[in-house]
């Protein structure tokens, strides 16, 4: 499927085209985020202390239409803000 400047996979495709990606051919720890800036609503692909060369050919920017930006963060800091398992 082609995806023109102004058509989009919808979030739940994104995500789940996202997912197959990193826990099937990359296999590190991530969090898929969706965010907002001066440029519009974005999905971010999160990795900590840095982005698996994988990931770097298999996941660029635009995505199914998205922009897609890669976060690197420290050590521990998805699971600390983005916890797998939340409590409630």
């Amino acid at each position: 499927m082609k995806y023109a400047q102004k058509q989009k996979g919808s979030k739940q495709d994104v995500e789940d085209k996202l997912h197959e990606i990193c826990i099937d051919k990359i296999g590190e720890e991530y969090r898929i985020l969706w965010q907002q800036d001066d440029g519009g609503n974005h999905v971010v692909v999160a990795f900590e202390e840095e982005c698996p060369s994988l990931a770097k050919e298999l996941i660029q920017s635009p995505f199914m239409g998205w922009r897609l930006i890669k976060l690197i963060c420290p050590e521990g800091y998805l699971q600390v803000f983005y916890p797998l398992n939340k409590e409630k």
